[in-house]
């Protein structure tokens, strides 16, 4: 089958066709040393995106379901803290820049609110001083408007989704910016970072957008793991080996809306001559079936099109543009909509063996994590 075009908005620009619509999708974050899979964390994310045409932006209301770590339920003390603590911040409600960025946190001050409740019950449940200083960590995060954004940007699937890729690329398909991603959790390593539309749909009719970045931070990995905001080195004469990282995130976005189906990164660190660090992060939907589509927004745009089209012509000309509008629709196929929450209730199976490196690809692993039990 040939190849089609990509479809552009205008001249290179993409624009998301936000519609009123569910969907949940599958995160799953791995660690590795020298390639050995060192830690694993997986979880569900329901993302409710309710449009504003009138106001022209969008609202994204985010809840994180069951968070697994290795494939297990946190099972230390400040793991089971942390998770009960986390259950005040969702579900998040913001606000999105036309480029796909977070702007605002709309519910702010209900999260605020919800932390203290939630607080109480921890302190109940948990005594010792451990407790005490999660408490006083956590109430830096959640009381302050500031520290609450913050901390939205060290989450991997937050950092990735709301990335501005909706924006007017060059003749040449390409985007240059910079990113700051939490390689190392609260620390993060800055890349310069060429994003690139490919000019034509994948077989499975999606649009391919790919980020390929190197480091250009001037700090060490010694002086990021410990906090720094400046390269030492500045202040001496001694020389000092900036970090050696690189990354690469692949983007692929439904034809229709250009919504986001999945967002697969690879970010790989040098630590020192023997040890190299490697995350890998998958972000899936999960469709409730393999012939989903969303809903499309071309009628919409060609009829905006017509009728701009139309202010330049004489007044008798624009009387037939109802007409018009009316014969394009009945044109454009339906497309399925499978929205909202799945009627049946949903298992999930949970490997119980070590976790350990196999062949296949990473997608497969990932899709093997949310797969249903028959």
């Amino acid at each position: 089958m040939d190849s089609k075009n990509v479809v552009f908005d205008s001249n290179f620009g993409l624009n998301f066709g936000s519609s009123d619509q569910k969907r949940t999708y599958g995160f799953c974050y791995e660690n590795y040393e020298n390639d050995t899979l060192k830690n694993q964390i997986h979880y569900e994310v329901e993302v409710n995106i309710m449009s504003d045409q009138y106001a022209d932006t969008c609202i994204f209301e985010i809840d994180r379901k069951q968070f697994y770590l290795n494939n297990k339920l946190p099972q230390l003390k400040i793991e089971q803290i942390t998770e009960k603590a986390s259950q005040a911040f969702f579900p998040l409600h913001i606000k999105i820049k036309k480029t796909g960025e977070i702007q605002e946190i709309l519910n702010g001050e209900a999260i605020k609110r919800k932390w203290l409740q939630t607080k109480n019950e921890i302190k109940q449940y948990y005594k010792g001083g451990v407790t005490a200083k999660i408490i006083h960590k956590i109430d830096g995060i959640f009381l302050s408007d500031n520290t609450l954004k913050k901390s939205i940007s060290q989450n991997w699937f937050f950092h990735l989704y709301f990335k501005p890729i909706y924006i007017e690329y060059t003749s040449r398909l390409r985007f240059k910016s910079i990113w700051e991603s939490p390689v190392f959790g609260n620390q993060f390593i800055e890349y310069g970072v060429i994003q690139t539309v490919k000019d034509q749909y994948d077989e499975n009719d999606k649009i391919t957008i790919n980020t390929d970045g190197n480091a250009i931070d001037d700090r060490t990995v010694d002086e990021i793991m410990e906090g720094y905001s400046f390269p030492k080195s500045h202040y001496s004469e001694e020389p000092e080996e900036p970090v050696d990282s690189k990354m690469n995130v692949e983007y692929k976005l439904y034809q229709e809306d250009r919504s986001i189906f999945s967002i697969s990164g690879t970010f790989e660190t040098k630590i020192n001559e023997n040890l190299n660090k490697k995350i890998q992060i998958e972000i899936y939907h999960l469709a409730k079936t393999s012939s989903f589509r969303p809903w499309s927004d071309a009628a919409f745009k060609e009829s905006s099109r017509i009728f701009q089209s139309y202010q330049i012509k004489e007044d008798d000309d624009i009387i037939n543009i109802a007409e018009r509008i009316k014969k394009i629709q009945s044109e454009t196929p339906k497309t399925e909509r499978v929205l909202g929450s799945p009627k049946e209730k949903s298992y999930f199976y949970i490997h119980e063996e070590p976790v350990e490196i196999k062949k296949s690809g990473f997608t497969e692993r990932l899709k093997s994590l949310f797969r249903k039990k028959k």
